[in-house]
């Protein structure tokens, strides 16, 4: 993909974001919000698959994507070792932007608000938007799907689909909280490969970078 057409798509999910963001805090979107989050939570359970929607929604975020990055970085070639790199930063800013989000809006968790909530999980206390664990895994799924082969990124971008899912599933999040954050975390990520991508500031990094994890191995070696 082009620079100039990643900054265009991150623009409009960026938009899209805004667009969800002004729904949610107006109110606007909440009756249908909460009855999606029913739909989901309670009459499309499945008690067989609980457990396995519990894994996914654990450990479907940083015990996976950071291992996505290593194992980029390790072994693959030059464009998955930009690739790995263009990912760790990407997921730098995104839990920059989710935090600061989290910290000047408060949405309450569906569980506040729907008593008949299943929750399969402990209960946090933050924001319910928007998803962090939906930011996370569609930024790292957008990098890899610009970056790695068909047969890499749509694996990727499927882990990234059931854990946004999961979310929802095991009672932590409104549909669109994880539908915001995955809108958000590609924007971010496109906005990154957009305006880092053969450009000299990330071509300087990436050869630092190299050039500190090669002498590294040569020292240990």
């Amino acid at each position: 993909m082009q620079r100039s057409s990643a900054r265009a798509w991150g623009y409009f999910f960026l938009v899209a974001f805004t667009a969800i963001f002004a729904l949610v805090a107006s109110g606007v979107l909440q009756p249908l919000d909460v009855k999606a989050f029913i739909l989901v939570n309670e009459r499309w359970n499945v008690p067989a698959l609980n457990a396995f929607f519990i894994y996914a929604s654990r450990y479907g975020r940083s015990y996976f994507w950071i291992p996505v990055v290593f194992f980029a970085w390790v072994l693959g070639g030059d464009k998955y070792k930009r690739g790995a790199l263009m990912m760790a930063i990407a997921f730098l800013i995104i839990i920059a932007v989710g935090l600061t989000l989290k910290a000047v809006y408060f949405r309450p968790r569906p569980f506040l608000v729907i008593s008949t909530a299943r929750v399969l999980m402990a209960r946090p206390s933050d924001s319910s938007f928007p998803s962090g664990h939906s930011l996370i895994v569609f930024g790292g799924a957008t990098i890899a799907l610009l970056f790695s082969k068909r047969r890499y990124s749509v694996p990727l971008l499927g882990e990234a689909i059931l854990v946004s899912y999961s979310r929802v599933y095991v009672g932590l999040h409104y549909p669109s909280d994880v539908v915001a954050g995955a809108l958000l975390g590609s924007s971010i990520a496109l906005l990154v490969y957009g305006f880092g991508n053969n450009v000299s500031w990330f071509e300087d990094l990436y050869r630092v970078v190299s050039s500190v994890y090669y002498g590294l191995l040569s020292f240990f070696s």
